[in-house]
């Protein structure tokens, strides 16, 4: 249930922007990145060079976020980092994540320390590695 409605709202984001910016879907991706004060940011990037930051209603493509999806996102989300922080011993500041469609009609993400690109895993299999 949580990967088919993770699945949904960053497939809606990567849809929306795509069309904005006049390309395929697979060229763009949700950067996400920690936020000190808790919770993360989101970067919208075409082939994985920012483009704009963009708040998760913006990714829903919604005015109100009636379930609270981005309540149960941001801790998923900054865990992930966190735990590609620690597996790499380095800051959390210093890693970023990727989410991109992959093979059409998948997310995948892809764990970045710095420029290194460390771990590319599809969201079913990162869901179950946290549990979820």
């Amino acid at each position: 249930m949580v990967e088919g409605i993770v699945k949904k709202i960053m497939t809606t984001g990567i849809t929306k922007y795509a069309k904005a910016y006049n390309v395929p879907a697979e060229q763009v991706q949700i950067k996400v990145t920690n936020d000190p004060n808790g919770t993360v940011f989101y970067t919208m990037c075409n082939k994985f060079k920012a483009i704009e930051n963009v708040s998760f209603l913006q990714i829903m493509d919604k005015k109100m976020d009636i379930f609270q999806y981005e309540a149960l996102a941001n801790p998923f989300l900054k865990k992930s980092l966190e735990l590609y922080a620690n597996d790499t011993n380095d800051d959390v500041l210093n890693v970023c994540s990727f989410i991109m469609v992959v093979n059409t009609n998948n997310i995948g993400l892809s764990f970045y320390n710095g420029y290194k690109n460390g771990k590319n895993i599809s969201l079913g299999k990162h869901l179950g590695e946290l549990g979820l």
